[in-house]
């Protein structure tokens, strides 16, 4: 026992292998356990950005399926006010319906009495069976203390209604679950007449909330704002049970925080245990309705492929780590057996004779090569270092850049898809107008009174010219030469351009809706040296939006837009202010910016101000947001004397 003991002892490449192969070993553990640790935190992190994702496309899929209705709801108002007749309301609810596939049905319920020839009750409805839509006029019953009749009316504005079973008595009632946005129809003195509920069944909505989700066992769900389910995987709990029954809040804390968190229209994402499975749970409130939907995804789906990798790697590298400890005792070996044959040539040295410089040997063998290098060695390293410390400066740097460039390349390639997304839901809907009147003058011309037809042909092109305009825009941004100068040629008066805008502004609108006032603060000979298409097509774009977002339903006459011109240190100040809600003030540092817009689903492409903006500079001014202004939004065309 003592021979191996002192052979260890003696032996150089014994004692480095004892001292480095544990040292080893523990390092090769100790990375590959922070490996996998950080792997693991890298995939939950990938795996909650993939589920946020998708959870933000779901709700947009829906978000959009409601503003369809929402939208086609609020087209026909506009043509019911001005043709209140049986007949015609019959018509209406068949063309929403007909024209329209996410609409489950529609009805338009008068007051009581209203149609008074036709008796107490009338209410037009019409829905979908199979490929047909029915359209009647429902017998009498209590419809006025129904939900979709009674939340609207006592609103006095359009709402959505939780879901609720449409067997409710009326004469063409049907056993479906649906969710109605309901319109309060009023005359001209604001007194609400009826209601027009457009219905969406909530089986469609089901489907496309769960269209989609990221892993095999994962599913979606939909609360109301009382905590009730309206979609959910188990359909026994739909409408009739919330997330808060039969729950103990000392065993189930999560799940009620998950609740209040989702009623409260919260967004985020939080761990919740179902059922003794643990999940992360993503949650966000619907836009324009006071429901919120939830992703649900069980954390033994999101690391299944993980954890089946570490039943193959595991014993991988265990037998790596043992090949690793023999490789590593046989390298030691290599590089010691050398040093010991240069050991025997310096032992004089160990004797204690230190003064005693070593030799250059003349050896040409690997000793005598080794020895006579140490210098050499040490400077040839430096130089090597120096110039590898400049790599890999340069390469940093320019993976640094690799890495903008990438990040650039990728947020292009998403406003790419956001941008071709708008113009695809900017362009569909008045296309979808557009072609259900070409239907409509196609199957019922001759029928069809001349008051409705001059209707029907003023919405065609109030449509086409919004296609028109959104064309021009995208014409008039991709050729725009940006930091350009044009020559400004047109010496027009301050007034007389304005004046001339407005003009032009009033002969696009099919009706004055907008109190718009022109308040000049310089004289008539006050002129101006412009390019006069770019200016007002600059100034149009700004009334456009003025007139857009000032102007709400039912509150038409109290939408104002003002006009000044005032000269302010050499420059002229073009002036529009509306009395809007004005510019959030996390987007006023983007809105000049392309194809930023401060609501997704707001009409236009998010281009109007950015070439404003171009076409403003391009005559040595500037386009500015007067971020003082707190009554709306106020924005300035700034151009030198």
């Amino acid at each position: 026992m003592t021979i191996p003991i002192r052979k260890v002892h003696n032996s150089l490449a014994a004692r480095l292998g004892i001292g480095i192969i544990p040292f080893v070993v523990v390092v090769f553990v100790v990375s590959l356990g922070l490996l996998f640790k950080w792997s693991r935190e890298m995939l939950r992190q990938e795996a909650v950005e993939r589920a946020d994702r998708m959870l933000a496309n779901t709700s947009l899929r829906v978000g959009g399926f409601l503003n369809e209705v929402q939208t086609v709801t609020d087209n026909m108002m506009w043509q019911i006010d001005e043709n209140l007749t049986p007949d015609s309301l019959l018509a209406y609810t068949q063309r929403v319906v007909q024209l329209n596939p996410g609409v489950s049905s529609c009805s338009i319920t008068m007051e009581p009495d209203f149609f008074s020839q036709d008796g107490r009750y009338f209410s037009a409805f019409s829905y979908r069976k199979g490929d047909s839509v029915i359209t009647v006029r429902e017998k009498p019953y209590d419809y006025y203390n129904k939900v979709w009749y009674k939340k609207a009316y006592e609103a006095d504005e359009p709402v959505w209604t939780d879901p609720y079973d449409d067997n409710d008595g009326g004469s063409s009632s049907k056993s479906e679950w649906i969710s109605s946005y309901s319109v309060p129809i009023k005359d001209n003195q604001g007194t609400t007449i009826g209601i027009m509920a457009t219905d969406l069944s909530l089986k469609r909505l089901s489907m496309a909330i769960s269209e989609e989700v990221p892993y095999e066992h994962s599913y979606c769900m939909m609360l109301g704002q009382e905590g009730h389910y309206f979609v959910h995987t188990d359909t026994t709990k739909l409408v009739r049970k919330t997330i808060f029954d039969d729950l103990d809040p000392r065993e189930h804390p999560d799940i009620i925080a998950l609740g209040h968190e989702m009623v409260a229209r919260n967004s985020g994402f939080m761990e919740v245990n179902f059922d003794g499975d643990d999940c992360l749970v993503f949650y966000k409130p619907l836009a324009h309705t006071p429901w919120s939907i939830a992703l649900i995804c069980s954390e033994s789906d999101m690391f299944s492929r993980y954890n089946k990798l570490l039943y193959i790697l595991v014993p991988l590298l265990v037998i790596g780590l043992f090949l690793l400890m023999y490789f590593l005792r046989a390298i030691v070996n290599s590089f010691i057996n050398p040093l010991n044959r240069l050991a025997s040539q310096t032992h004089h040295i160990a004797d204690g004779h230190f003064d005693v410089p070593l030799p250059n040997s003349r050896r040409v063998d690997v000793i005598g090569r080794l020895q006579n290098s140490f210098s050499a060695m040490q400077k040839s390293l430096a130089k090597h270092i120096s110039h590898l410390e400049r790599v890999n400066a340069e390469t940093e740097h320019r993976n640094t850049e690799l890495a903008n460039a990438n990040q650039q390349a990728e947020e292009a390639a998403q406003r790419q898809v956001a941008f071709l997304q708008n113009i695809l839901h900017q362009i569909r809907t008045p296309l979808n107008i557009i072609m259900g009147f070409v239907q409509v003058l196609r199957d019922d011309y001759t029928v069809i009174p001349h008051e409705e037809m001059v209707t029907i042909t003023e919405t065609m092109k109030h449509n086409a010219t919004s296609i028109s305009r959104m064309v021009h825009m995208l014409t008039a941004a991709s050729s725009l030469d940006v930091g350009k100068v044009v020559d400004c040629e047109d010496h027009v008066s301050c007034n007389g351009i304005v004046c001339e805008a407005v003009n032009i502004y009033n002969q696009r609108v099919s009706k004055p809706d907008v109190n718009l006032q022109v308040k000049t603060e310089v004289p008539d000979d006050l002129f101006v040296n412009v390019h006069k298409d770019y200016f007002l097509k600059a100034f149009n774009e700004l009334l456009y939006n003025a007139k857009k977002y000032s102007v709400v339903p039912g509150h038409e006459d109290e939408a104002l837009i003002v006009l000044r011109v005032q000269k302010v240190d050499g420059f002229v100040h073009f002036i529009v202010e509306d009395n809007g809600p004005g510019v959030p003030a996390a987007h006023r540092s983007q809105i000049f910016n392309q194809f930023i817009k401060a609501n997704s689903f707001s009409e236009g492409l998010g281009l109007g101000l950015f070439v404003s903006k171009q076409f403003t500079k391009m005559m040595g001014g500037d386009l500015m947001l007067d971020e003082s202004y707190t009554s709306g939004a106020r924005f300035i065309i700034a151009l030198p004397v």
